[in-house]
């Protein structure tokens, strides 16, 4: 449990940083790809079995739902994605909410002690699995539906009980990905109907366009909490872990998706570095002090802000992701709070996010 000299000043900073964070999502994405709004695709950029992780989906409409969903394991061998994927299906009544825990899934079993209706058969993920899980609304016959009825949460962690132990939880918000749905739609003007085949092109017109890139704020890596030593913590330390999904997954070839970005970052006097050209393969998962961001986040202040896109004219696609924020105070607990990374979709310079046409391909048995 956290102490008073330990993570309480820590926990508060982390609360407040959530509020400020909150208001900026709602401010800045009533269009396009969302966490806070309803999708027909749902992706949960950061999924663990290191600890734990709880998915909570929820149909948000008055009508049943049907859902499949891929678990991508991210894991590499020699360099290389392995790309696992395992798939499952859903139904939710309307107005349902449900929740599973990824390293036990969830049986269909109406005596066990897991509350609510059973929505399907979830199987559990390997031990030490680490990667993403994406799902997608579909109709009856497995075919794309486009109601934008889903949105989702995830909690990473464990808490090891009262009195002691670790207590590492923290929760996200699942990026939402809306089907356009016409030029009145959550993507605009553009906006048009569905062809509802297995390919799902993130185009603003059948559904939303990839967002440009992402911001990312952070404090610098390695570095001490302010909360932490105003409450007197002289050896305190912060570390961000970041996890990145390609914007654009191929289900129907089984073809991981890579990309190539570049992080711009600022320090709070403006200074200008960056992290060029890292790779993400299928899925990146890594401190802020792995090799491939180089160092540049170590930062001559406290905080600092980034942009992360692909190269302009480089043709490659977007991330999605998740911060998570270890927070470790010198008496040696510690405690974690994750944020959705935010769309960058400011086209002008510095910026330069300018959205990007991908596509997600189903298997064909959707079709």
């Amino acid at each position: 449990m956290s102490t008073d000299k330990g993570l309480r000043a820590g926990t508060m900073a982390s609360i407040l940083v959530g509020v400020v964070l909150a208001v900026g999502t709602a401010l800045g994405q009533q269009e396009g790809f969302s966490t806070e709004a309803p999708g027909s695709v749902l992706i949960f950029p950061k999924v663990v079995n290191t600890s734990n992780t709880v998915i909570q989906i929820t149909n948000v409409d008055n009508n049943v739902r049907s859902v499949h969903c891929f678990y991508v394991n991210g894991a590499s061998l020699n360099g290389e994605p392995l790309w696992t994927v395992t798939d499952f299906e859903l139904v939710l009544t309307r107005q349902q909410p449900t929740h599973w825990g990824v390293a036990t899934g969830r049986a269909v079993n109406p005596n066990d002690a897991t509350g609510g209706l059973d929505p399907g058969l979830i199987p559990p993920v390997p031990a030490g699995f680490t990667g993403y899980l994406l799902c997608v609304q579909t109709n009856v016959d497995g075919g794309p539906n486009t109601a934008n009825s889903l949105i989702g949460t995830a909690t990473v962690g464990q808490i090891s009980g009262a009195g002691g132990g670790a207590n590492v939880v923290s929760k996200y918000n699942a990026t939402a990905i809306p089907a356009c749905n016409g030029p009145t739609g959550p993507c605009g003007p553009t906006g048009a109907t569905s062809d509802f085949d297995n390919v799902l092109e993130l185009n603003n017109v059948e559904y939303a366009a990839c967002p440009g890139g992402v911001y990312l704020n952070f404090e610098s890596e390695g570095g001490a909490d302010p909360a932490l030593a105003g409450a007197g913590n002289v050896a305190s330390t912060v570390s961000t872990n970041l996890s990145l999904v390609p914007c654009g997954i191929d289900f129907e070839n089984i073809i991981p998706t890579s990309t190539t970005l570049f992080a711009f970052i600022r320090d709070e006097f403006e200074t200008v570095s960056s992290v060029d050209q890292f790779a993400v393969d299928c899925y990146l998962s890594d401190p802020l002090s792995a090799p491939e961001f180089g160092g540049q986040v170590t930062l001559p202040t406290t905080y600092g802000s980034a942009i992360i896109r692909p190269l302009a004219g480089t043709g490659l696609v977007p991330a999605i992701g998740v911060a998570n924020v270890l927070r470790t105070a010198d008496d040696g607990t510690q405690d974690t709070a994750a944020t959705n990374l935010h769309f960058c979709t400011d086209e002008d310079s510095p910026a330069l996010c300018t959205p990007v046409n991908s596509e997600i391909r189903l298997p064909t048995f959707f079709e």
